[in-house]
């Protein structure tokens, strides 16, 4: 009753003024994420601190990934600093004009009401939730996603003769997209496969917008395949290295957990309503099919190719996060035409309480350990203080080696502001990282390193020098990695360097 009456009051808001009262909803929501990245008690985590160290340079392309977020937080640093805040500040501005754009899509295809549920059920995904306190590339990715799909709309909407701006516009969201993440080519083929299932999409047939969209979006994305070329195909080789099909092609246990993901990812009554809804969609004879059509084709392609991915190899959680605009949209129809709203209320509330507890666990750390969250926020806290400990303990070397891209990645931004410099060694001989591009080891005789492990993996690679242990580095986050507390970080000293010994793996085991 209490919940039906905040939602009357909202409504009757939203009848009187619907987009300055989403726009005022959606802008509040996004300030509060923005302010919150300041009060966070967390660090970058690795992937931040790599996007960060891309930043430094300018360029088409980067190692492992497009270059739109190294662009942005390029951007942001340059105006206000290297502080994690900056990194992270475009993060909830960018999932907040996501929700934006859904809300005009929704209201486009189903009404004012679809679109309000389309903008909560997006902002309050714990994947999004999560998203909006960390930058990764599936933020711009899906903002730019999302933009392209109002524009798409825009397009089957607009009059007869009409549409050359949302060309223009869909065009620049998929170059952009691409330029974000290559999950980006879902869309054209979600576009396709609508194009054969729903009369809807057949309405974006227009020469004249399809023209201006391909030719748009083909001009944005040319300067990174033309970088990749340029550079041995590194990020598009990369991105197939990840799908990692060297291994054995049936792994049914990295499917099942790909699959439970998804309920944390979408949120589990959500997404088991996803599931119902796609079995029971050719039975049951009250749908809208062009429209409900028209959204499975950008839902369900993502979703199923990632899940014969990790049936063949791997796949992580947010692989298929593609696949959620579109759902945010059909959820909320499907629920309210078979009278189930109450799915979409106990998402909302359950996601905000998640919310809110993440949100104190952020804040305050020690809370995470008190109600089993330290696991979850172990790779972003502690690392100031253990890179305070390892810059001390590498006084009197020469330099200081590490063999391990988070460990990189983390002491390169840590200590940005002395000079104190980072090699990393390639131990297993194909430089499959971003740091042993950049920061290649090459030892020299008489000189003494400080080695820097978190596994005792491939020591042999450093025969060629004396190697004696020291003690550890160790910060307690009350969470263990590969069954040894987290974060323990061997540490080596490494002296006369001999260059005319054999390969000292050559007949280790450990190569």
């Amino acid at each position: 009753m209490v919940m039906d009456a905040i939602f009357q009051s909202l409504e009757k808001a939203f009848d009187a003024a619907p987009h300055k009262t989403m726009l005022i909803a959606i802008g509040a929501l996004t300030a509060t994420r923005f302010l919150l990245l300041g009060v966070y008690q967390t660090g970058l985590n690795p992937d931040e601190a790599q996007y960060w160290f891309w930043s430094r340079d300018f360029a088409f392309g980067y190692y492992s990934k497009p270059p739109m977020i190294a662009w942005v937080i390029g951007a942001i640093t340059a105006l206000f600093g290297d502080t994690v805040w900056a990194v992270r500040a475009m993060s909830p501005v960018l999932i907040g004009g996501a929700g934006y754009s859904l809300f005009v899509t929704g209201r486009w295809l189903y009404g004012d009401k679809i679109g309000v549920w389309a903008a909560v059920i997006w902002l309050l995904y714990p994947a999004v939730m999560l998203g909006a306190t960390i930058f990764t590339t599936d933020v711009p990715l899906l903002f730019f996603w999302s933009a392209a799909l109002m524009f798409l709309v825009m397009l089957a909407e607009a009059a007869p003769g009409r549409g050359r701006w949302a060309g223009v516009g869909l065009g620049a969201a998929i170059g952009l997209g691409f330029l974000s993440k290559y999950a980006m080519v879902y869309f054209p083929l979600g576009w396709g496969l609508a194009l054969m299932v729903s009369p809807y999409a057949r309405k974006t047939l227009r020469a004249g917008p399809l023209v201006l969209a391909f030719g748009g979006a083909g001009l944005i994305f040319a300067p990174n395949l033309w970088w990749n070329v340029e550079n041995g195909l590194q990020t598009l080789s990369h991105t197939a290295d990840n799908a990692d099909w060297s291994g054995t092609l049936f792994n049914p246990e990295e499917m099942l957990q790909f699959f439970g993901d998804q309920f944390g990812v979408a949120g589990p009554f959500l997404f088991a309503a996803l599931l119902i809804g796609v079995v029971g969609m050719p039975f049951r004879s009250r749908l809208e099919p062009a429209r409900d059509r028209f959204l499975l084709c950008f839902i369900l392609p993502p979703l199923v190719i990632i899940l014969a991915q990790s049936l063949l190899s791997r796949a992580h959680a947010n692989w298929a996060m593609a696949a959620y605009p579109a759902a945010a949209i059909l959820l909320p129809v499907w629920m309210i035409r078979w009278r189930r709203a109450w799915v979409l209320w106990l998402s909302v509330t359950l996601h905000s309480a998640v919310g809110i507890i993440f949100t104190a666990a952020l804040i305050d750390p020690p809370i995470a350990d008190t109600v089993g969250l330290s696991n979850a926020i172990k790779r972003v806290r502690g690392w100031d203080v253990q890179a305070e400990d390892l810059l001390q303990r590498a006084e009197g070397f020469d330099g200081v080696v590490v063999d391990e891209r988070e460990v990189a990645a983390h002491l390169v931004w840590e200590w940005r502001r002395v000079d104190r410099p980072i090699a990393v060694a390639d131990i297993n001989g194909r430089r499959d990282n971003t740091y042993e591009f950049a920061l290649p080891f090459v030892p020299e005789p008489g000189k003494r390193y400080l080695l820097i492990k978190p596994w005792q993996e491939r020591l042999c690679w450093y025969g060629r020098f004396d190697v004696t242990p020291l003690a550890p580095s160790f910060v307690d986050l009350h969470a263990t990695r590969r069954g040894q507390p987290e974060r323990t970080l061997n540490l080596y000293a490494l002296s006369a360097y001999r260059s005319d010994d054999p390969d000292p793996c050559a007949t280790d085991g450990d190569r």
